[in-house]
This record gives C-alpha cells, structure tokens and sequence, in this order.
C-alpha cells in the first residue's frame, strides 16, 4: 500500500475534520448507553459519506472523524478537493436524516462543524514502535482542524480555507465568510462556507442573492460601508 511501501512523503491533499458541538457536555448529562448508540450511528453514516466520495478515513478522535483525499490515491488535486466538498454536503444531508428520524424517537439532535482545507501534508506511518498509524501532519492539517473550531464563531456548519474553495469554485457554490487571523499564519486567511452543486434546479435565484451578498462583502472590505449595508439589506430582502 501506499503507506507501507513510504517511510514518509510529502504530498499535496485535501483534509476534512468534523465534529459534534456541545458533544463534551453531552458526555456528562446523556444516558450513556443511549449516547453510545446515537454516536455509533452518526459515525456509521458520515464515514460511509467518506467512502462514497473516494475518501480515506485517517482516524476518529473521540466524536470528531478526520478524513483525506490525495493520500492513497489521487485523481488530481482538483478533484480529490471536489470529492471533498461532496462528501461534506453528504454529512449535512445524512445528518438532517438522523435528526429527523431522531426527532421521533425523542433522541436530542446533533449539530456538527465540518472544515476543510487543501496544501501539503506529510505522510508516513507515524507512531512507536508498539503503535505506528498511517496519516497525515502538518500545517494544513491543522488548519482543517482550526477551521472546522470556527464554526463555532461564524454559525455556519462547514468552512473552507482559501486554497480548497480555489480548486472546488467552478463547481459549488461558495459564499465568503471572513478573513481570519489562525495561530501560527502571519497573514490572515479568506475562508468560505459550502452552499451547495452549482446547476441544481432553482439555481438562477440563488445566483442573484449570492452575487448581492459577494458584491456588499467587497464593498464592506473596502471600508465603503454606506454601500455595502445598502447590499446587504438587498440581500436580506
């Protein structure tokens, strides 16, 4: 495989961490029986997202999945980052599934942060001698990982770093979020959320609102603030 053959490499590839909000504080209220299942179950389905989008799961870090596409095989970095973002709108549509069909259960609903983000990684079997795991490290890895702890700023429930939005934007409809200053950049990085496909049907609407949204957030970062409140009441509207 990949891994075994390297004892270490440099690669570029897409990463995705999600998680639970408020999952710790759960731990300590829930039935844990009842928690066990639920969680066992959102596992199940969002690493089956994974999967379906050619992805490779790294690990799971207690409720949060770590998942990366370019390590053990690659279609481009284009369309690893593509099959990232698809897999990321799949986890929002499995997990509006398990709310619902929790929801009748009585079972309390989970809300997740997903982020994602494109660069260099270094890959290897990485561990001790007792336990070695094959993954990825790096500075592109953590921001994956600082991205998806954002969602807990800006209330949106994927993000995704400047790098990844450049490769997926000519198919999925992204919408600018903020220039962010992340532990360890010097300069301040762009970061989108996901919207969706671009070309699903009642796109032409959807268009003419992000298009007000993206034109009131240029005028905002130009400091032109008089018009981009006028924009952005347009879009609110």
């Amino acid at each position: 495989s990949f891994y075994s053959s390297l004892r270490g490499v440099r690669i570029p590839a897409t990463i995705l961490f999600s998680d639970i909000v408020g999952f710790t504080t759960l731990t300590e209220s829930a039935d844990p029986e009842a928690l066990v299942k639920q969680l066992n179950e959102y596992l199940s389905r969002m690493t089956a997202a994974v999967f379906e989008n050619d992805g490779t799961l790294d690990k799971f870090i207690g409720d949060a999945v770590m998942a990366v596409w370019g390590n053990v095989k690659s279609r481009g970095v284009a369309e690893d980052a593509k099959s990232c973002a698809r897999a990321a709108l799949a986890m929002r549509r499995e997990l509006q599934t398990l709310n619902a069909k929790w929801k009748t259960e009585g079972i309390a609903p989970f809300r997740i942060g997903v982020g994602i983000n494109h660069g260099d990684v270094l890959g290897g079997n990485i561990g001790s001698q007792e336990k070695a795991d094959p993954t990825v490290i790096g500075d592109a890895v953590n921001l994956a990982s600082r991205l998806e702890a954002l969602t807990r700023t800006y209330p949106v429930d994927i993000l995704i770093g400047a790098s990844a939005s450049k490769l997926i934007r000519d198919e999925f409809h992204l919408r600018s979020v903020a220039l962010v200053q992340v532990k360890g950049k010097t300069r301040p990085v762009e970061i989108f959320t996901l919207i969706g496909v671009k070309n699903d049907p009642g796109d032409g609407e959807l268009l003419q609102r992000l298009e007000l949204y993206e034109a009131g957030f240029r005028k905002f970062r130009e400091r032109s603030f008089k018009e981009a409140k006028i924009l952005f009441s347009q879009f609110l509207e």
